[in-house]
């Protein structure tokens, strides 16, 4: 795939601490916690053409349990489902110690909700609003699962 430059709009898309694993895995598990299904079905469906292990769940209470069960290295996580009861959910998971190298990345609403500061002190690690382009997750996850490549500009 061509590396595609990242706009320099950090509302669209942002990835504040880039995440690498410490060796390769050949494991490589995402969850995709959407509540469309056709969407996160979608992403499924990609990221197992790209040769990666990938669940979506439709909500925090069905996220919740794979991640203990099935131990996801990424998470992209519509943060429509964060609120109400589940508004720590991931900031819970960035300062639990046995969660920190897991890459946690939102499907942002659209503006003006979900400015960049409210999903940093979230715990997000990065964000891509949606419409989010597959080529962009593609690309963070493809960085993210191959810890010896160059970083990303």
């Amino acid at each position: 795939m061509t590396r595609r430059p990242f706009e320099a709009d950090q509302e669209q898309f942002a990835l504040w601490h880039p995440k690498r694993l410490p060796t390769r895995m050949s494991d490589q598990r995402v969850v995709i916690a959407h509540r469309d299904s056709m969407i996160g079905e979608s992403f499924v469906l990609l990221l197992g053409l790209k040769g990666l292990a990938a669940q979506h769940v439709k909500d925090v209470d069905a996220l919740a349990p794979l991640i203990e069960d099935w131990h996801p290295q990424a998470l992209m996580i519509d943060t429509r489902l964060a609120t109400g009861e589940h508004a720590g959910f991931v900031r819970k998971l960035s300062d639990n110690p046995s969660h920190a190298g897991t890459l946690l990345l939102a499907f942002s609403n659209a503006l003006p909700d979900d400015p960049v500061a409210v999903l940093q002190e979230a715990g997000y690690d990065g964000h891509c609003r949606r419409p989010c382009p597959m080529w962009r997750i593609s690309e963070v996850l493809s960085d993210f699962f191959a810890p010896n490549r160059a970083s990303m500009s």
